[in-house]
């Protein structure tokens, strides 16, 4: 079709209210008198214009100059009324005409439209030819797939030169329920890893009939979930709202996807929400130790002191000046106390390597038994937290002894099992925790210990359950006393975890998966985090004089 003109070509000529015609017909030219006036003329006009699309007429053609094919549609508007969820599909039609001298070559009927579902062709006319003068009937099908006003254009496709293109508009109304989703996508942007973050989403009934919500479900990476909602099935009508919280809780960086499918009693039935979200770290951190070359070390002993461990006191006593041979081969910059009474006050002073005969000092204090009292003979993590305590602060009996920058080390010898708690006192962990407050830095607390073998015993021993959980928790070294404990390479772990830091206070807190440790710029993997104290210890490659330890890490956000 060319339209109401095409390419007919009115010529007016305005005599005596008459208007003179001229059309185009094989070539040549007849003049056509109508004696209308122009008011009449003027408002045939307006109704051949508007007859197109409201009256359904199809449009005036003028015939072929040549040989072509040529299309006719009517009407160009189907009206399909209002259809209601469970009602039979209601159909109209439309009617395509071959209006020219040869065939007319159909291709097909495209169907477009945001509501374009709720509308079905039923006429396949690809591939069809018409014959001049011939007409084929098309169905047109609908079914509400929405609420209200529903609108789509069926086009149809011909091989007519002037005309390939004819659109029918089709207009139906919904009377169903129909499901609004917003936000629809979910974008959750960009979240701290180690924090969730939950969005809204609003779920309206914007149809015409009770809608019932089934099911919400959450579909993707794990990270996404589906929060809190009221019980299902949820029933809405029109206007009415109800919330669902979707959660994102990112496990490292990057880009997350998911979807979350929410099935009703609309006609559409399912509708699937696209989620996006983004993980990203609060900061990546380095945190860098130098092990000093002479590193400092303040060594407390604390000694049980009940009859049955008279010969290993003197075994410890005569094996002193050993061991502070191997201590001074990694340093000579060292402290040692023997806090054996039950304030963990010493007995000795500080003796150091400029200390006038402090192997003689040690051996006299460390063969003093019974010096204290017998209550706390044999909760030594008492007395040792008690003899920190007593060290951190100016009037303490011990203060002077822990130095900045110095590793502490707590060796207690014992042939019985930690007894604090049957005194009514603390357990291992809150009195190595005691220790670790009063040293300021828990990485630079060590706790070592002479006692029975854990968990059995041995010999004459009791298990050393207590000293055996400290020793392990710091780092320490844990030696069997029924052993030959006093021999050169006993005492040298001993020396050496004097010395050596193996544990390390992170400055922030780290998402464990993330960390990463470097020994003088070479990664090593054995070694643990412990969360709840926030230090990393090295299980087998112990930095040494002059090296240099990096621990890299993403941290963990601070959640609201």
């Amino acid at each position: 079709m060319r339209g109401l003109f095409g390419i007919v070509r009115l010529r007016t000529v305005h005599m005596t209210h008459s208007l003179v015609a001229y059309s185009s017909v094989a070539g040549s030219f007849r003049p056509k008198y109508l004696e209308i006036s122009m008011h009449r003329i003027l408002l045939a006009a307006v109704v051949a214009m508007t007859a197109c699309s409201d009256q359904n007429f199809s449009s005036i053609k003028e015939q072929n100059l040549g040989n072509e094919p040529d299309i006719e549609v009517s009407p160009t508007l189907l009206q399909f009324g209002t259809a209601s969820r469970g009602d039979d599909a209601v159909i109209q039609t439309f009617t395509i005409s071959s209006v020219g001298e040869i065939d007319l070559n159909l291709d097909s009927i495209t169907l477009e439209g945001v509501q374009a579902e709720s509308f079905t062709i039923l006429t396949d006319v690809s591939g069809l030819v018409l014959p001049p003068g011939t007409s084929q009937d098309v169905e047109v099908a609908f079914v509400p797939m929405g609420a209200n006003d529903l609108f789509a254009t069926a086009t149809v496709i011909s091989d007519d030169p002037d005309e390939p293109f004819v659109p029918v508009e089709l207009y139906g109304e919904g009377a169903v329920p129909e499901l609004e989703i917003s936000p629809n996508p979910l974008d959750f942007g960009t979240s701290y890893v180690g924090c969730d973050n939950e969005l809204l989403v609003e779920m309206t009934n914007v149809g015409t009939d009770t809608l019932v919500i089934d099911s919400v479900s959450q579909d993707g990476d794990s990270s996404l979930a589906l929060g809190t909602m009221d019980a299902l099935p949820i029933t809405l009508e029109p206007g009415e709202i109800t919330n669902a919280s979707f959660v994102f809780s990112p496990e490292g960086e990057g880009v997350y996807a998911g979807t979350f499918p929410v099935e009703s009693n609309e006609p559409v039935g399912s509708r699937v929400v696209d989620e996006t979200a983004t993980g990203a770290f609060a900061g990546w951190y380095t945190d860098r130790w130098e092990i000093p070359t002479d590193p400092p070390t303040d060594i407390m002993f604390a000694i049980d002191q009940s009859c049955s461990m008279d010969d290993d006191q003197r075994r410890l006593a005569s094996n002193f000046s050993t061991f502070i041979a191997l201590l001074s081969s990694y340093s000579n910059d060292w402290q040692i106390i023997i806090a054996n009474d039950d304030d963990g006050c010493n007995r000795t002073g500080i003796l150091t390597p400029s200390t006038p005969n402090y192997q003689s000092l040690f051996t006299d204090q460390v063969d003093q038994v019974g010096r204290g009292s017998d209550r706390f003979t044999e909760a030594l993590l008492t007395v040792g937290a008690r003899a920190a305590e007593a060290a951190a602060y100016a009037g303490g009996c011990n203060y002077g002894f822990m130095r900045p920058g110095a590793a502490f080390h707590l060796v207690v010898v014992s042939d019985e099992p930690e007894q604090s708690t049957y005194l009514g006192s603390d357990n291992w962990s809150t009195l190595v925790t005691r220790m670790q407050t009063a040293k300021g830095d828990p990485g630079m607390v060590k706790v070592s210990a002479i006692a029975g073998d854990y968990p059995g015993g041995c010999g004459s021993a009791d298990a050393g359950d207590g000293y055996y959980q400290a020793a392990q928790a710091t780092g320490g070294e844990f030696i069997s006393i029924c052993s030959d404990w006093a021999d050169t390479a006993t005492l040298e772990d001993l020396a050496s975890a004097s010395i050596i830091q193996n544990t390390f206070e992170l400055l922030q807190t780290p998402l464990p998966e993330t960390i990463s440790v470097f020994v003088n710029g070479v990664e090593i993997t054995d070694w643990t985090y412990d969360p709840v104290s926030n230090e990393i210890t090295l299980d087998s490659a112990e930095p040494t004089d002059g090296d240099l330890v990096e621990i890299s890490y993403g941290g963990a956000a601070s959640c609201d």
